[in-house]
């Protein structure tokens, strides 16, 4: 067991990371997530304030 982590023990926890980056990302880009929710709110916003500005 010594020996594997010593070999393979930078690779499995560069793997780890991405995993949980990857989960991360995944969540916060989720539909009901909070930067897909300020990304519509921000759409909306200034679509609202470009048609408030049509005579």
């Amino acid at each position: 067991m010594e020996q594997v982590m010593k070999h393979y023990g930078n690779a499995i926890l560069a793997v780890i990371v991405l995993l949980a980056l990857g989960a991360i990302i995944v969540a916060a880009l989720s539909s009901d997530g909070y930067v897909a929710m300020e990304f519509k709110n921000t759409l909306t916003g200034f679509f609202d304030n470009m048609n408030a500005l049509r005579p």
